[in-house]
């Protein structure tokens, strides 16, 4: 600068055929690189982004609570929840990404980008969920997956029957007598009613504190002086469990509570018919024999809310393993070739239940193949006429399980031994003379040989 005037500095070659017009290839090229350029910058934005203002800060935690509140919607409705939930269910942090990893991207017919597909698509995880694995690669328990009860039960003739339908006549007069009255004294309705403990489950309460309330007021405790026995939590052997060798396989059982019988106090008689059975009859490695109840709880509240249709699917596995252990039974009666023998009754009881609702269930083997599950009665537990009934229906299962139905096993148990007996009877009248008998009866002859007299040349 001159006198305050700006003096023009040469320009290099070089700067000057740089600016020398371009052909209209070359333009096309720039305004392309200028785009990309404005494009990139516009994705820097979003990948550092600028400090907002207090107000922006504000609308922006507002937005980010909105988000989150429907959170479990998202679950709920979307279609591959596998794409959006982490595998071990922790939230995704929404902190915005510095850099992304260069990906390629390919169109569809309307022009919108689609990204690859990832290696474990939602529909891979719906068809290993369906497996014989306990927990798919979501971290979902196989009985939670949604095709669960239409697949893997249905492929292995395990139904949930309509209630609507006619029971076979047999399973209809079991549950009559579950209707009947008792005539041991229960809580009344006031004493129902002014249950406090009661009505801080119908508020929330954990699956724990569902089951401790019932354990205590409703469900007995297996006495080991008794012929009843009660398991809690334990899994049933995977050979109760019904197959069909399909490759959709049912989750093996876990019951919050199963009923059946000590072996030593219910067939003091049968022990070693029992062991000559082998571990058919066993239900866990307690050493349960022959189950007929069993009791899902699941909670509902701020601490967790249990799924009632989980809790029916543990059922429906549960309560057929139960009639699969009877049917063995069963199947041991048809062998037999008496006509006073006749089969055990193989249907079993089970119970889906949170602290407002209980669900009775009743299961039975259809026909040779076919396991059938039907809703018997469900009740409002806050409802304290519910409450009294239902814990009726539970008492005369119990009564049922330690009276008629023990009875019956041991009859057929006998039934199963006497024509034991009788083919081994049978057996032994038909057998051939023994190898040691004739062995015994060659003996004798040599000896009788060897003592007679010898006739010989001394006397002369």
């Amino acid at each position: 600068m001159n006198n305050g005037v700006f003096k023009a500095q040469p320009r290099s070659t070089k700067r000057q055929l740089d600016q020398s017009p371009a052909n209209p290839a070359k333009k096309a090229r720039l305004s392309n690189a200028d785009k990309l350029e404005q494009n990139a910058s516009f994705l820097d934005e979003f990948a550092d982004p600028f400090q907002p203002s207090p107000q922006a800060n504000t609308e922006h935690s507002f937005v980010l609570e909105w988000l989150e509140s429907l959170g479990s919607d998202r679950d709920t409705r979307c279609r591959s929840d596998s794409h959006l939930q982490a595998t071990d269910d922790n939230a995704i942090p929404r902190r915005l990404a510095r850099s992304a990893p260069a990906m390629s991207y390919t169109r569809d017919s309307d022009g919108f980008t689609v990204p690859p597909m990832p290696a474990s698509t939602g529909s891979r995880s719906r068809t290993s969920d369906a497996t014989g694995s306990s927990s798919g690669p979501s971290g979902r328990s196989l009985v939670e997956n949604p095709l669960y009860r239409d697949m893997n039960l249905a492929s292995n003739s395990i139904h949930l029957r309509s209630s609507r339908d006619r029971f076979p006549d047999q399973v209809a007069d079991l549950i009559d007598s579950m209707r009947r009255d008792r005539d041991s004294p229960g809580p009344t309705l006031d004493e129902v009613w002014e249950d406090k403990a009661l009505e801080e489950l119908g508020i929330g309460a954990a699956e724990s504190d569902v089951e401790k309330y019932f354990q205590n007021r409703i469900f007995p405790d297996g006495d080991r002086a008794n012929s009843l026995k009660r398991s809690d939590r334990l899994p049933m052997a995977k050979h109760t469990v019904p197959s069909t060798g399909s490759g959709l396989k049912v989750s093996t059982p876990v019951p919050d509570m199963l009923y059946g019988y000590n072996r030593q106090n219910a067939f003091p008689q049968h022990l070693a018919q029992l062991i000559s059975i082998g571990p058919e009859t066993v239900a866990n490695t307690q050493g349960l024999i022959y189950p007929f109840f069993i009791v899902e709880f699941k909670a509902d509240g701020p601490s967790g809310a249990g799924s009632l249709w989980v809790a029916t699917n543990q059922c429906l596995g549960g309560s057929a393993s139960c009639v699969n252990i009877a049917e063995k039974l069963n199947h041991r009666l048809r062998q037999c070739q008496s006509d006073m023998v006749h089969p055990t009754d193989s249907a079993s009881f089970s119970i889906a239940m949170s602290g407002t609702e209980a669900r009775l269930y009743i299961s039975w083997k259809h026909n040779e193949l076919d396991y059938y599950m039907a809703n018997v009665k469900s009740f409002l537990l806050q409802d304290a006429e519910h409450f009294i009934e239902f814990r009726k229906y539970v008492r005369n299962i119990i009564d049922w399980g330690r009276g008629e139905r023990l009875e019956g096993i041991r009859k057929s148990l006998d039934s199963l031994l006497e024509e034991s007996q009788k083919r081994s009877s049978a057996a032994k009248s038909r057998m051939p003379p023994s190898a040691d008998s004739a062995g015994s009866s060659s003996c004798k002859m040599r000896k009788t040989s060897s003592t007679a007299p010898k006739g010989g040349h001394g006397a002369g």
